[in-house]
């Protein structure tokens, strides 16, 4: 764990000062958060990644989502870059993470009273992990990007890197203001290629003045990355929404079904292993 931890944190403070993803035609950067957006939404079933968890010893829903992610993106960048990519290439996400004790909707009084010294005090309690992710030719066995996304996910476990990234944040938010500390978080995003999150809503339908509710999605803007995806789960469904900077990537309904079909093909991979 405290080889890990230094490993990735060391890997964090690179990012900060000049260690950046190779240039792909997903890459974004420095002033693309201005740029014009566009959105497709990759619909999947919990079932589907249920099946596929099965077959991948001790995985998780987020192992076999990052699968799908890794796998997607090698697809797309398979049939949209002009040049061959290396193997193996890598291409880093960046993900949050909660740091609170209590994860769950924090009680308001509580934050109110214990502003200092506990996991309950009011303000963002968040820290960021680097997810890599890496392109690899389309004749992979489709189980093995889970493999991949679930060995690279238990080790992120074991380290302090989110506390870590938290803790330098904070430290140059105290020291030398808000805009120190937007510059740290901004040179992250731009050395890094995309924005991931991953929220657990409602297993059942709920209605609001007896309307049912269809879906759940969320969106964020304002970001480096040329792509963020966010998914949200709900009654037995789950949608990530898919937001790009257009003129990088021009064909975002192309992406979401690489990310689709990519889950399928696992599943598939998953029934013939039974």
């Amino acid at each position: 764990m405290v080889w890990f931890s230094l490993a990735f944190s060391l890997e964090f403070v690179l990012r900060i000062l000049w260690v950046c993803d190779k240039k792909t035609v997903i890459s974004g950067g420095d002033g693309v958060e201005l740029w014009p957006r566009k959105l497709a939404t990759a619909k999947f079933l919990i079932e589907d990644m249920k099946t596929v968890k099965r077959a991948v010893a001790n995985a998780t829903i987020n192992d076999v989502l990052f699968g799908v992610i890794s796998s997607g993106l090698s697809r797309y960048l398979d049939q949209r870059s002009p040049k061959a990519l290396q193997e193996g290439q890598q291409i880093t996400g960046m993900a949050m993470v909660n740091l609170r004790e209590k994860q769950t909707l924090q009680d308001l009084s509580e934050m109110l009273k214990n502003n200092s010294g506990s996991q309950s005090r009011w303000g963002n309690q968040f820290g960021f992990i680097l997810l890599p992710t890496f392109y690899h030719k389309h004749n992979v066995d489709p189980l093995e990007h889970v493999r991949r996304a679930k060995k690279m996910i238990d080790r992120k476990k074991q380290t302090a890197e989110a506390h870590f990234a938290y803790h330098i944040g904070h430290l140059a938010m105290s020291l030398l203001g808000p805009k120190a500390a937007y510059v740290l978080n901004y040179r992250v995003l731009c050395n890094t290629t995309f924005t991931f999150s991953n929220v657990v809503g409602p297993q059942e339908v709920i209605t609001i003045t007896g309307n049912p509710i269809t879906f759940l999605r969320v969106n964020t803007s304002s970001i480096p990355h040329s792509l963020t995806m966010h998914m949200v789960s709900y009654a037995g469904r789950a949608d990530m929404q898919i937001m790009v900077a257009k003129d990088i990537i021009p064909d975002p309904e192309f992406l979401a079904k690489c990310f689709e079909d990519a889950l399928v093909e696992m599943k598939e991979a998953a029934a013939a292993a039974v």
